[in-house]
């Protein structure tokens, strides 16, 4: 017998780093300031004082008396004198005189 040597293959699967370069644009607001004059009216008050006399009324109350009528009924009793007889029993008292002669 004669050795013949056997060549075996085996796959095997290893990963390999494949690097692929992406750019990637991202929006960020960028904040801009503009300065815009805007002219608004200032308003300034020049305040002149001026004393203006005012009547000024005051009320006094007084007392008046006014006559008032009054219609008023007047109703007087006067006494009727009627005379009633009343019949009224008084008992009468009588003593009954004994004479007992004690010894």
């Amino acid at each position: 017998l004669i050795e013949v040597p056997l060549s075996m293959f085996k796959e095997r699967i290893v990963e390999v780093p494949n690097v692929c370069i992406k750019e990637v644009v991202r929006a960020v607001p960028r904040v801009e300031v503009h300065e815009i004059i805007k002219e608004v009216p200032k308003v300034e008050y020049q305040i002149s004082e001026q004393i203006v006399e005012v009547p000024e009324v005051h009320y006094v109350e007084k007392i008046v008396e006014v006559p008032e009528v009054r219609m008023q009924e007047l109703v007087k009793t006067v006494p009727k004198i009627q005379v009633q007889e009343v019949i009224k029993y008084v008992p009468k008292v009588e003593l009954m005189v004994h004479e007992k002669v004690v010894e």
